[in-house]
């Protein structure tokens, strides 16, 4: 049985209860169960937490929280990684499909974007 006051929706304050229901001959078990969610409803209504158990209960949350990111942050960086490299594959298929002329065009025209990259940035200003 989990207790929490943080639960999705609307509602503040919430108990909810999970049963897994046996097959329909043993279902004459469930009734103590049933039989005890009153008690649990006056229990829970009745507890305080103490300041100490509230801290305790917030840094185990926000630790849940940093290790969920952390998780979905390794998750983005793992798809991001794996369509890079597919990406890379298939340029490189599509790059051994070309003719040599093409290849002889792309490596020019890669040459002459380093060079122009390479060439010293010059300012130009007018003098009066």
């Amino acid at each position: 049985m989990h207790v929490s006051d943080q639960l999705p929706g609307t509602h503040k304050k919430m108990i909810l209860f999970k049963f897994a229901l046996p097959d329909a001959n043993n279902m004459a078990d469930m009734t103590r169960l049933v039989a005890l969610v009153p008690y649990y409803i006056d229990l829970v209504g009745r507890y305080k937490l103490s300041s100490q158990a509230r801290s305790k209960t917030d840094a185990a949350r926000a630790k849940a929280a940093q290790e969920a990111y952390k998780e979905l942050q390794s998750a983005r960086q793992e798809a991001l990684q794996k369509k890079k490299t597919e990406r890379k594959k298939m340029l490189e298929e599509a790059e051994a499909k070309l003719s040599a002329e093409a290849i002889r065009k792309r490596e020019e025209k890669e040459r002459a974007r380093q060079m122009k990259k390479a060439m010293p940035k010059v300012k130009m200003t007018r003098g009066h």
